[in-house]
């Protein structure tokens, strides 16, 4: 297996592409990785297929069958075939495809089909190629989620929870725009000191709060007094009289901003990783 020669080559035509699969699968001895679109499911469950039989072999043979998909409403019948033969994990967005078999070869294609053999496959063993795209796959592994969680959030129409930590600071100050924007019932927001209003302000924060308190969303808003308020620092705020304030009458020890919406998704701010305005 490691004398395997050094090449790259492509395959065109459904026959070749599946005499080629046939060919790899039949000599492998350890693993194989695949990482697929939402088509990629299909692909592997058509009733007597070739290709499907020797997938199902490879369990049979004790190979190690780990596989990627985008699992959604219109696959989740392959999926859950699928799973009887490999761990199958799920992850949002994937696009093309690729694999790799026992750490030596790898096969890949940009498009896929609807349980057919994609239009075209590319073919390398290069050592040091297959090694890179190896440890991609491995990233993408610890990245994505079991199917089985996945089905369910299908099948049951449930939200998942997640958290994710985000250091640049226009990343940031976008992902607080679509945030507010996504609010469709109720918007809470804290903010640690008055002083870090007229940053949020800047940022274009309150332009969103008001155009969604003005379509009827309820927009609440604590801040925390380090000391008395000055009445200058805030007087601003007079602009947007449908926005609810409150007072703590206790500052909050951190340098945190918290927004809630729907009660459902929140999002802390350091204020230290904000953009300095």
């Amino acid at each position: 297996m490691t004398d395997v020669e050094e090449k790259t080559e492509v395959i065109y035509g459904d026959e070749n592409i599946i005499r080629d699969t046939l060919e790899v699968y039949s000599v492998l001895t350890n693993s194989l990785d695949i990482c697929n679109d939402s088509n990629g499911p299909s692909m592997f469950v058509i009733p007597n297929h070739p290709v499907t039989k020797a997938y199902r072999e490879l369990r049979e043979r004790g190979i190690r069958l780990r596989f990627i998909a985008e699992i959604t409403k219109d696959n989740i019948v392959y999926s859950k075939e699928l799973m009887k033969n490999c761990e199958l994990r799920h992850l949002d967005e994937v696009k093309g495809n690729f694999g790799i078999s026992d750490g030596i070869y790898y096969r890949a294609s940009a498009k896929t089909r609807l349980s057919s053999p994609p239009p075209l496959l590319i073919c390398s063993t290069l050592r040091a190629f297959v090694e890179q795209q190896q440890y991609f796959f491995e990233m993408l592994w610890k990245k994505a989620i079991p199917a089985k969680q996945r089905i369910k959030e299908i099948e049951e129409n449930l939200k998942r929870e997640f958290i994710e930590t985000i250091q640049d600071t226009e990343e940031t100050t976008t992902l607080i725009s679509k945030v507010l924007s996504s609010a469709t019932d109720e918007i809470q927001l804290i903010f640690s000191r008055a002083s870090s209003l007229k940053r949020y302000e800047r940022l274009g924060m309150f332009n969103i709060l008001r155009k969604k308190a003005e379509n009827g969303i309820v927009t609440r808003t604590l801040i925390g007094t380090d000391n008395p308020i000055n009445k200058k620092e805030v007087e601003w705020l007079s602009e947007y009289p449908r926005i609810e304030l409150r007072y703590l009458i206790k500052s909050i020890k951190t340098r945190l901003t918290t927004i809630v919406t729907d009660r459902e998704l929140s999002l802390v701010i350091e204020e230290k990783k904000m953009m300095k305005i």
